[in-house]
């Protein structure tokens, strides 16, 4: 899952495709931490580039709670989409962009 929305970068570029690269959760402390890479684009995210920017976004702790007892990565997407000026109309995308493994030995000879 990630996001596709347009957004300008801290290089003046402009990047559509975000998603949650790392989401952590402490128990104890009541703290969330998503971290959000940014790409290009899509094709770019498929093709095995690396992300422009990787942001950690710390959810305040009067959020924590709505992180309980649901998928957590999804609550973050939405989380991101209802509080992050410029996600807000944001769509999702779904499909699982994993990038193809490389094979070694191949050659294109």
């Amino acid at each position: 899952m990630a996001i596709i929305k347009e957004l300008d970068t801290k290089f003046g570029l402009q990047a559509s495709y975000h998603r949650i690269t790392a989401f952590n959760i402490s128990y104890t402390k009541k703290t969330i931490v998503l971290c959000v890479a940014t790409y290009l684009s899509k094709e770019a995210r498929e093709n095995n580039s690396e992300p422009i920017e990787e942001i950690d976004i710390e959810i305040p702790q009067f959020d924590y709670h709505t992180f309980l007892d649901v998928n957590p990565i999804e609550r973050g997407y939405l989380w991101l989409k209802e509080n992050l000026v410029g996600f807000e109309d944001a769509e999702d995308d779904f499909d699982s962009v994993e990038p193809s493994p490389l094979i070694e030995g191949s050659s294109d000879e």
